[in-house]
């Protein structure tokens, strides 16, 4: 474990904005006591009070990482101030140290003259340096408390939602499970009929439940429903409808190759198909699907004449379901005049 990870571009900001505002106290001090206020000094100082607020803030963090949970809040606090207290002590006399004695001086000015010894003088500077770390470290420790909730708020908000999402994805799959009774019953009947007509006509009618049935039952629960099972389901339920009646719509489906890998979740594209045949006067269906952007763009058309009345409720599932899956991230768009029927869906493509 690295002791100082997480110290990075907030904590200079904090720092900067910190030994500002002690610089500008200090400046006001000055003022008030009609005192000669000299600017290089207090630049100087300005730039040793951001360095002494970085090395306090890391060891706020090298406590953090170094207790954790182990140790209560007040006693990281306490331990911080303390260990800020003395490095940024030692720092700034070293720093005097180094410096030549003119500046050093001129840094100090006259505080340097009302001191016993140079032990008074290092303890008065640990005392003042302890004082701004009693009120820097604490602040920072409620900032980090603070942040660490919201965290903690969107990490569980962002569960939340998975786990609703795989809620709804469960329900479309058994959704997509569960057979329309009326078109089994219908198709079984037809192929019956099929069969007594003629043999080679029932088992093409066969074939063409039994493709339906696989496409419409779920298969590997983990597997992560594609545009293109979305497409074999919507050609197996064509294909089924074409071997019971004489006559089925021309079928026109282009769907990029790019497109067929994307995830596209259960029963989305079925019932825009059953709305735009509803009424099975339509001739003619289109189902297009392309990449648009970061977007699945999927249309779905007819010249179906009827008014859509009564197949709305299969854009209503659609919509409540991408309500569900999406939160406002996508969207189906529909338009019925008289004698065409077009939908268009729109979904984000991961």
């Amino acid at each position: 474990m690295r002791i100082f990870a997480g110290f990075g571009r907030r904590h200079v900001s904090i720092a900067l904005a910190f030994a500002l505002v002690i610089q500008l106290t200090h400046a006001g001090y000055t003022a008030v006591g009609m005192d000669h206020f000299e600017l290089g000094p207090w630049l100087g100082w300005a730039v040793i009070y951001f360095g002494m607020v970085l090395l306090a803030l890391g060891c706020a963090v090298a406590v953090e990482n170094l207790l954790g949970e182990s140790a209560g809040t007040a006693a990281r606090i306490v331990i911080a101030v303390i260990a800020a207290a003395i490095v940024t002590t030692l720092a700034v006399e070293a720093l005097l140290y180094a410096l030549p004695q003119s500046i050093a001086l001129a840094l100090e000015g006259k505080d340097r003259a009302g001191f016993v010894n140079e032990l008074h003088r290092i303890a008065h500077g640990f005392s003042v340096a302890a004082g701004w770390s009693m009120l820097l470290i604490p602040m920072y420790t409620m900032l980090q408390a603070s942040r660490r909730a919201s965290e903690r708020l969107h990490a569980m908000r962002l569960a939340a939602l998975a786990a609703e999402r795989r809620v709804l994805e469960a329900d479309l799959r058994a959704m997509q499970g569960r057979v329309d009774p009326d078109l089994l019953f219908d198709s079984l009947l037809e192929l019956d009929h099929a069969y007594a007509r003629d043999p080679h006509a029932g088992q093409q009618a066969l074939d063409a439940l039994i493709r339906f049935l696989r496409a419409a039952l779920p298969g590997d629960a983990a597997a992560m429903p594609t545009v293109a099972g979305e497409q074999e389901l919507a050609e197996a339920y064509l294909a089924l409808l074409a071997s019971r009646a004489d006559q089925s719509p021309r079928l026109d489906i282009s769907v990029a190759p790019e497109t067929r890998a994307l995830p596209m979740p259960a029963m989305l594209l079925l019932p825009l198909v059953r709305w735009a045949l509803d009424d099975r006067s339509a001739t003619r269906l289109a189902i297009h699907a392309r990449r648009r952007d970061a977007a699945l763009e999927v249309s779905v058309s007819s010249n179906s004449r009827g008014d859509g009345s009564a197949s709305e409720s299969n854009i209503a599932g659609v919509r409540e379901r991408l309500s569900g899956l999406f939160a406002g991230q996508a969207s189906l768009d529909v338009s019925v005049s008289a004698d065409a029927r077009r939908a268009r869906l729109l979904i984000p493509a991961s």
